[in-house]
């Protein structure tokens, strides 16, 4: 089939409705992924979710059952990887011990017989660009896993792939060398302009690295859009618990009018609480809120979007700190964490077991028909 470059409102890469199975069990149900030329997506989501699978078929590394890849116009659902053109890193490098650092570069180059003087250059730019001047003679185990992982990283990039697939490319590393790394993968990505997909479970990676996020769960995309878009309106009470830290308030109401109680109380506000798709025109609701968004004030003050409580526990955390907190609801007591800045602890005076308000800002809720599957304090 004769390639074509995407049109200008094209993806550059495309995969539709594409299903997978083992046995019985739908690893990838009907999954869809559009990503510009370019464009840095990250797929998110838990062990088991489809992730790494919906990657593995992007690569031609796994069969599907339906749908189809296209990229670069091209259709390159049946292709093997060997004739995609894309460039992969995995998450445990799978470098060649037996080849020094530069050897591995230009493994791919050498296999496709290009000549040696543009070979060298080639393999000494890529190393220059990740940072590893003067280690190409030094074989992966003298190297650290972030030199490794950088090695593998320019070995991908060699062929000048049209795609660049990164598999959890920065989970075996320590979190000092793998918040450097993050950092230096997308500058070169940018750099570069190579349209990027990288799977990870790390929510931090995920909102630091992605111009967009894919979050799975159970084989299933639940939620595309924007890292910010993502955490301020999560789709779900899974991603809302899985992205970031989130309060979790039963008991809601949503009257057929649209107003939202809590207790004998309205949440009302400028914005007025966010109502998620499908949560329905009234009945039960579960409410949610950030643990930023929930604001301490002293135990006197009042107002319409202050509630009674008390501190259970206090958490340091440098320069802020997450205080556990209990609600008083229609004469019940609900869970919640905030998190507040040190100097609000020191100006507030805040111990345990002390008694205060809650303000919680209406056009931060959340509001959802079902209840999460996780407990209610995040």
């Amino acid at each position: 089939m004769p390639q074509r470059a995407p049109g200008k409102d094209e993806p550059y890469l495309l995969v539709e409705n594409v299903t997978k199975r083992f046995g019985n069990f739908y690893a990838l149900r009907e999954v869809g992924l559009a990503a510009s030329a370019g464009e840095f997506v990250c797929i998110l989501g838990p062990s088991g979710c489809g992730k790494t699978t919906m990657l593995r078929v992007v690569a031609g590394l796994e069969s599907h059952e339906a749908g189809r890849v296209v990229l670069a116009g091209r259709d390159v659902t049946g292709l093997p990887v060997s004739r995609r053109n894309v460039g992969i890193v995995f998450q445990s490098y799978a470098l060649f011990p037996n080849l020094t650092a530069a050897e591995n570069v230009g493994y791919g180059l050498k296999s496709r017989n290009a000549a040696k003087g543009a070979r060298h250059d080639r393999v000494k730019e890529l190393l220059r660009l990740v940072g590893l001047t003067g280690l190409g003679d030094v074989y992966p185990a003298r190297l650290s896993g972030g030199q490794q992982q950088r090695v593998a990283l320019a070995r991908a990039m060699a062929l000048s792939p049209r795609l660049l697939l990164l598999d959890e490319p920065l989970s075996a590393l320590d979190a000092k060398v793998r918040i450097m790394l993050r950092g230096e993968i997308r500058a070169l990505q940018r750099r570069l302009g190579v349209t990027t997909v990288m799977v990870t479970h790390d929510q931090e990676e995920a909102l630091t690295m992605a111009d967009r996020i894919l979050v799975m769960h159970q084989g299933m995309v639940v939620q595309d859009g924007s890292p910010r878009d993502i955490y301020d309106a999560p789709a779900t009470p899974f991603v809302a618990s899985f992205i970031g830290s989130m309060n979790f308030i039963s008991g809601g109401k949503r009257h057929p009018d649209g107003t939202v109680f809590l207790g004998n109380r309205s949440i009302r506000g400028a914005s007025g609480p966010r109502i998620a798709r499908g949560a329905g025109d009234s009945g039960e609701v579960t409410l949610a809120i950030r643990p930023e968004d929930v604001t301490l004030a002293p135990r006197q003050a009042t107002g319409p979007e202050l509630w009674p409580g008390k501190t259970r526990h206090l958490e340091f955390r440098g320069g802020v700190y997450r205080v556990g907190l209990s609600l008083f609801v229609g004469g019940g007591e609900r869970g919640m964490i905030a998190d507040v800045s040190a100097e609000t602890v020191r100006r507030m005076e805040l111990h345990e077991d002390m008694g205060i308000s809650v303000e919680l800002c209406p056009d931060r809720m959340h509001v959802y028909s079902q209840a999460p599957h996780v407990a209610e304090v995040a």
